[in-house]
C-alpha cells in the first residue's frame, strides 16, 4: 500500500497618494470611460475592460507549502519568507508520540496556541495533521486514546479557525496515513470512529482530508461524488476532501487507487466542492512526471497545494523543464477580472448597479468560505463605505467564467463626490478581515493595494449634489466602515 519516506488594517487607511496614481489601472485603454456602444447610452453605463497580468504572488489557501513537524519551533520571520516565496501555507504535523497512552501534556497544547498566533501574525494558514508515527515500524495509539487527543485538541481547532485550512484526518498508523498501524486501525469500524469524532470537534465550515478516495466513500457509503446541491453543507459530504501523498508515483500512487480510471474520474468531480491536495513520492515502476503530465493531472484533479520539498526528484524536473512558474501561477484558484459594467449617474440615495465577469484560470475553485464586498473610498482616503454581497467565491470553478451582478443602495447621508470602486475579497472571519495578507488577490494588472487588500475596480463613482433619480429600495447597502 502506501510506503514512503519523510494587524490588522483600517477600512479607511490613508492612501490618497497610491489610490490616486491611475485611475484605472487594471482598463486596456488606461481610463475608464463611458462605452460607445449605440445599444447602451453613454450616460447610463461605464464599461471597464480588465488586462490580466501573468505575475507570481502568494494567496491564500493555495500553492505550494512547507512542512514544518512541531519538533521545529514556528518563526514569523521565516513564514513571512515563505510568503515572499508565494507560498501562504505550511502543514503542520504535531506528533504524539509521548502520549500513546496518556492525555496530551498542558505544555503542548500550550504550543499548539501558540504556534497559531505565529501564523496568524504572519499571514500563513496550516494543513493540520496529528499522528503517533513517523517510520512504518513505530506503534500508533489505541483508539480511545485517539478519541480522548481529539477531545483535547477541540478547543484549540475551535479557538483557532480562522488560520487552519484544512484538517488532515491523521491519527491512525505511520505518519498518519491510515494503514500502518500497531493498534489494529486498518478497518472501517476504527476510521468511522475517528472521523465521527473529528467532524464533531472541527468547527463548522471546515473540511477533513482522508488519504483515499475509497476511505471517504466507506465512511459515506455513498459511492458516487457530492452533488452540487450537496456541497459547502454541513453533511459530512460536504465536509471530507482528499490528500494524496504519493500524487503521480506509481501506476496506482502507491494503492492511493483502487480502481484508477474510476477513482480520478470521482475524484475531479469531488475537486469542484472540497479541498484536493498532498505531496509527490519517489516514482516506482513509472517515469517521473514531467511538465505535461504534472499540469494535467493537478488541473483535472483539482489540486489547490503541494508540498513543495517532497519529493524532489520530482519538483526539481518542473524546474528543468521550465513550467516551475505555470504551476505556482495556476496551483489552486487564480481569479481574473475580464469586464465590468457600472452605473454612471449618482445621488444620495440612488443605486449603483455593477456588473462584473471573470474567470478561474486555476486548477481549482476556492474551498473556504469568503466574502464578496464592494468597497467605495472617497479621493482623498479619509472615507469609505463597504457593502457584502450574497455571491459565494466557491461556486467560481476552475475554467469557468462567472459574473457578479448587484444593485446596491447608496447611503442617503452621502457626501457628494468622487469615489473609488474596489471589489475585496476577505476571510470572513473577524481576526483576519481586514488583513490583506489573508484577502484574495486578483490577477489583473495594477488592481492590488496591498495596504488594504482591496481590488481596484478601475472606475470612479461620481455623486452628484442631486438629480432626476429614484432612491433605492435594494436591501443591499453601502454602510460607513
Amino acid at each position: 500500500m502506501i510506503n514512503k519516506r519523510i494587524q490588522k488594517n483600517s477600512w479607511c487607511a490613508l492612501l490618497s497618494v497610491l489610490c490616486g496614481l491611475c485611475l484605472a489601472a487594471c482598463k486596456s485603454d488606461g481610463h475608464a470611460n463611458a462605452d460607445e456602444d449605440t445599444d447602451t447610452p453613454p450616460e447610463a453605463v461605464q464599461v471597464v475592460n480588465y488586462l490580466p497580468d501573468t505575475d507570481l504572488f502568494p494567496n491564500p489557501e493555495r500553492g505550494f507549502y512547507k512542512q514544518l513537524n512541531n519538533t521545529v519551533a514556528l518563526s514569523e520571520k521565516t513564514l513571512r519568507n515563505y510568503r515572499n516565496e508565494n507560498m501562504s501555507l505550511i502543514l503542520r504535523i504535531y506528533y504524539l508520540k509521548e502520549f500513546r497512552n496518556a492525555p496530551i501534556g498542558d505544555e503542548l497544547l500550550a504550543q499548539m496556541n501558540r504556534d497559531m498566533d505565529v501564523l496568524r501574525r504572519a499571514g500563513v494558514k496550516a494543513i493540520l495533521r496529528f499522528s503517533y508515527a513517523e517510520a512504518i515500524d513505530e506503534p500508533d495509539a489505541p483508539l480511545e486514546v485517539i478519541l480522548q487527543h481529539l477531545e483535547q485538541v477541540k478547543p484549540v481547532l475551535q479557538q483557532n479557525k480562522d488560520v487552519i485550512a484544512v484538517l488532515q484526518a491523521g491519527f491512525i498508523g505511520a505518519w498518519g496515513e491510515w494503514y500502518y498501524t500497531t493498534n489494529n486501525l486498518n478497518n472501517d469500524r476504527a476510521r468511522k470512529a475517528v472521523l465521527d469524532k473529528i467532524l464533531e470537534v472541527l468547527p463548522e465550515g471546515r473540511c477533513v482530508q482522508v488519504r483515499t478516495p475509497n476511505y471517504k466513500r466507506n465512511y459515506t457509503g455513498v459511492r458516487e461524488a457530492i452533488r452540487p446541491e450537496e456541497a459547502f453543507g454541513a453533511k459530512a459530504v460536504a465536509r471530507i476532501g482528499h490528500h494524496n501523498d504519493c500524487f503521480m508515483a506509481s501506476a496506482d500512487d502507491y494503492g492511493t487507487y483502487e480502481d484508477v480510471a474510476a477513482d480520478k474520474t470521482y475524484l475531479a468531480a469531488e475537486g469542484l466542492y472540497v479541498p484536493m491536495g498532498g505531496e509527490t513520492c519517489p516514482p516506482d515502476g513509472v517515469d517521473p512526471a514531467d511538465c505535461v503530465k504534472a499540469q494535467s493531472e493537478m488541473r483535472t484533479l483539482h489540486w489547490s497545494y503541494l508540498n513543495q520539498d517532497y519529493y524532489r526528484g520530482v519538483i526539481d524536473n518542473w524546474e528543468v523543464q521550465g513550467c516551475m512558474d505555470d504551476i505556482v501561477r495556476d496551483m489552486g484558484y487564480r481569479l481574473v477580472l475580464q469586464k465590468g459594467e457600472y452605473s454612471a449617474e449618482h445621488i444620495p440615495g440612488s443605486e449603483l448597479s455593477v456588473a462584473i465577469r471573470l474567470q478561474n484560470v486555476g486548477y481549482a475553485p476556492l474551498f473556504n468560505p469568503r466574502n464578496v464586498e464592494l468597497v467605495l473610498r472617497s479621493a482623498d482616503g479619509k472615507t469609505c463605505y463597504a457593502v457584502q454581497l450574497p455571491d459565494d467565491p466557491r461556486t467560481w470553478q476552475p475554467g469557468k467564467t462567472a459574473d457578479l451582478n448587484a444593485k446596491a443602495a447608496l447611503p442617503a447621508d452621502l457626501a457628494p463626490g468622487d469615489y473609488k470602486l474596489y471589489l475585496f475579497l476577505p476571510d470572513p472571519e473577524p481576526a483576519l478581515h481586514d488583513r490583506a495578507e489573508f484577502a484574495v488577490r486578483l490577477a489583473n494588472r495594477g488592481c492590488w493595494d496591498e495596504a488594504t487588500g482591496y481590488n481596484d475596480l478601475g472606475v470612479v463613482i461620481r455623486v452628484e449634489v442631486t438629480g432626476e433619480l429614484p432612491l433605492s429600495s435594494s436591501a443591499v447597502r453601502f454602510v460607513r466602515r
